[in-house]
Order: structure tokens, then C-alpha cells, then sequence
């Protein structure tokens, strides 16, 4: 007897591909019925292979009806083939339909991009610390600055402004400009010393020469 091919489906689930299988089934009239059923060694063998590529077909061998196919690449597209193999009697049935799926990512992160997160996350903490530290500083000291200033009144002012006048001039009057004595003092530099000096001696001299001139 021919051993049709079973029916195949196919999912991709994080890198891997599902693989669910069953029959194939005879038929007598309205009956139908499994042909696994009167065998009493029955596998599945999974054929399956990179689409559009000249590498050789890889086979699996389960006694289930389903598989899944891990180990596969990432982003890539397999073609899989299902058909009923009887050991004991060496014999194969026919293959199915050949289905392609492409996989997605597997779901392994790759250790450039753990390196990467990592670096860039001590980054921020490095850098985010000081920043946020020096922000809190600084609105710590101008609310400080603000609600409770450094400096202090002084006493006296408190005093004057916590005391209502008693009239209407606030300070004492200035006292009055008492009577200056003083001497009157004259300041002759030594140019015009010696400038005196040598008028006096001219007029002597011109003294005792009207004296001789007389006589």
C-alpha cells in the first residue's frame, strides 16, 4: 500500500519553528482513520533546509506529532518536508507540500549590546548624581538665601525703628558753630628765602654806595 503524505503546519515562535504534523489517514467510504494505527514502529521525519541555498537537507526522526526546530538562524527562511517512515519495514511514504517560514530573533541579546546597555548605564549614573547633587545644593542655599538671609539688622536701627518718635524730628539738632581763634601763619618756601636774601644784600649795597657818593 502507498503511505500518503500528512498534513504539515508550520509557526515561527522566537527563533525557533513549530512544527505539527498528522495522518495520513485512510479512507473506505465515509470512515477515516489513521494508517499510524496499523504499524507498529511509525516515525515522522522532518526534512528541512535554508531557502534559496544549495546545503544538504537536514533530518529529524520523532515518534510525536510535533516538533520544534531550534538551532536555527535568526531572520532566515526554512523550507520543511513531513513524511511517515516504517522502520521494520523499510519503508518510506510520500512527502508533503514543502512549506517555507521565515524565523525571527531568537531571543538571545548578543554581549556587544549587554556591553553597551551596561557602559551607557554607569554613564548615567556617573553623570546624573553630580548633576542632580549640585542641583539640590544649589536650591538649598538660594532658598536660604531667600527666607533666611546671612546678613544682621543692626542692633541700633532695630533699637531706633522698634521705638515710636517723640516728635517730629527724628535726630538731634546739630550743635552750633562755636567761635574759632587762630593764628595767622605765613609758609615762604626756600626759593623765595634766598630771593629775599639777595634783595636785601642788593639794597645794602645800594645803601653804602649813596653813602660814598654822598660823602
Amino acid at each position: 500500500a502507498v503511505i500518503g503524505p500528512p498534513d504539515v503546519k508550520v509557526k515561527s515562535e522566537s527563533g525557533s519553528l513549530h512544527v505539527d504534523f498528522i495522518g495520513p489517514f485512510a479512507e473506505h467510504e465515509r470512515d477515516k482513520w489513521p494508517l499510524k494505527q496499523y504499524y507498529g514502529s511509525w516515525k515522522y521525519r522532518i526534512l528541512y533546509r535554508k531557502k534559496g541555498s544549495n546545503t544538504k537537507v537536514t533530518h529529524i526522526d520523532t515518534k510525536h506529532n510535533s516538533e520544534i526546530l531550534s538551532q536555527l538562524e535568526p531572520w532566515t527562511t526554512y523550507c520543511i518536508q513531513v513524511q511517515a517512515v516504517i522502520p521494520e519495514w523499510n519503508k518510506t511514504g510520500e512527502l508533503s507540500g514543502e512549506l517555507c517560514e521565515q524565523t525571527t530573533h531568537n531571543g538571545v541579546t548578543p554581549v556587544w549590546v549587554i556591553v553597551t546597555i551596561l557602559i551607557g548605564s554607569m554613564l548615567v549614573v556617573v553623570i546624573s548624581v553630580p548633576v542632580c547633587f549640585f542641583s539640590f545644593l544649589y536650591l538649598y542655599r538660594l532658598t536660604k538665601h531667600v527666607f533666611c538671609p546671612s546678613y544682621i539688622f543692626p542692633q541700633h536701627l532695630k533699637e531706633f525703628l522698634s521705638k515710636p518718635p517723640s516728635g517730629s524730628q527724628f535726630f538731634s539738632p546739630l550743635p552750633q558753630e562755636e567761635h574759632l581763634f587762630y593764628d595767622k601763619l605765613t609758609v615762604i618756601s626756600e626759593e623765595s628765602r634766598n630771593q629775599s636774601d639777595e634783595t636785601g644784600d642788593e639794597a645794602s649795597k645800594t645803601t653804602e654806595h649813596l653813602q660814598d657818593s654822598e660823602q
